[in-house]
């Protein structure tokens, strides 16, 4: 079997590379043929799938959760679309939690190689795909605008970081969004559309409850409230419910916002001309885990 490992040597902590030999040498002794990439720059990854037109029976993906998005978005265009590995060897990993993929990259390369694939559900974004979240409001740069060194050496520290920086500009914005056939209207701080249990490295939903091949995504708003940020834990918060907190389950959404208001998909920066339409494709692609 063809597989095909595509590496982003600068994603997450510097000792993740260490393991790539091991989990190489798994997958030779299992009669795979391997061929490597080392992505070289941004959308990479997306570009070099786009580009190859061998046929792989597997794409491993050994990086974060912003590669993973772009071998997603590469593969949701192809019509033959091969099985996906995934060592999460990025900062925060919420994407691989579903799956129950740890550090512990010997151990996946084996579970790869079993063969067991499970569906998961893929969202589209204004045509562009992501696989776990959809972000939006205050601080949600913060993934694509913290350094690409303070990762590797602090881990989520560094986004911790480059977050208290921005508190003194947080503001307010304007959206007006349809979902399940009623339309509303906020002052909203920020927004979250995903799908699983994770974000941010934050378990918001338990796995019984929401799982990431249901076809449906969670959706949670908080209203604007300039003293959310001083709460001591945002956590318990955003778990319970309260007149700030609105949350929904749907398969669609359309939204209209601010010229200003920032999107993320997958941690990645989107850009958005005010009017935004998501929905979700139930099971698109296969994961070996």
């Amino acid at each position: 079997m063809k597989l095909l490992m595509l590496v982003n040597a600068h994603s997450g902590l510097k000792n993740s590379k260490a393991k790539l030999l091991d989990v190489i040498d798994i997958f030779s002794a299992h009669g795979y043929s391997v061929n490597i990439y080392v992505t070289q720059r941004k959308n990479d990854a997306y570009d070099y799938l786009m580009k190859n037109r061998t046929n792989y029976d597997i794409v491993c993906v050994f990086g974060g959760d912003g590669t993973m998005n772009e071998v997603t978005n590469a593969l949701m265009k192809k019509e033959n679309k091969p099985l996906i590995g995934y060592f999460p060897s990025g900062t925060m990993n919420d994407f691989g939690s579903n799956f129950d993929l740890g550090t512990d990259f010997k151990d996946i390369a084996v579970r790869i190689c079993m063969g067991n694939a499970r569906n998961f559900d893929v969202g589209e974004f204004n045509g562009r795909y992501f696989n776990y979240v959809a972000a939006f409001g205050a601080m949600c740069d913060v993934p694509f605008t913290t350094k690409r060194d303070a990762k590797e050496t602090l881990g989520n520290i560094a986004y911790i970081l480059e977050g208290i920086g921005k508190l003194p500009d947080i503001k307010k914005h304007t959206i007006r969004y349809e979902i399940n056939g009623r339309e509303y209207k906020k002052d909203i701080l920020f927004g979250l559309i995903y799908s699983g249990n994770r974000v941010a490295g934050m378990e918001l939903e338990s796995k019984k409850k929401s799982r990431i091949d249901d076809g449906l995504f969670n959706v949670l708003i908080v209203d604007y409230v300039p003293t959310f940020f001083d709460t001591p834990d945002i956590l318990s918060v955003l778990l319970q419910s309260n007149r700030f907190i609105h949350r929904y389950h749907t398969d669609h959404m359309i939204m209209e916002c601010d010229d200003d208001l920032v999107f993320t998909l997958d941690g990645e920066e989107a850009k958005v001309k005010n009017r935004v339409e998501i929905k979700i494709n139930k099971e698109a692609l296969r994961i070996l885990a």
